[in-house]
């Protein structure tokens, strides 16, 4: 069997750095949403609070 050649190499390598970076933006995008979701329930329940206290 002959070897992969070095232009195979470095295709896999582009290959490889492509999805880690896909990977990565995907993780800030599921935080961001995370973060907003407890951002809006820590609101909600200081309205909620407020709302208690009147």
């Amino acid at each position: 069997m002959a070897r992969r050649g070095q232009h195979s190499f470095m295709k896999r390598q582009k290959e490889n750095k492509r999805k880690q970076k896909a990977l990565e933006k995907m993780e800030r995008r599921q935080g961001k949403k995370k973060q907003a979701t407890e951002v809006d329930d820590e609101e909600l329940t200081k309205h909620r609070e407020e709302q208690d206290e009147e």
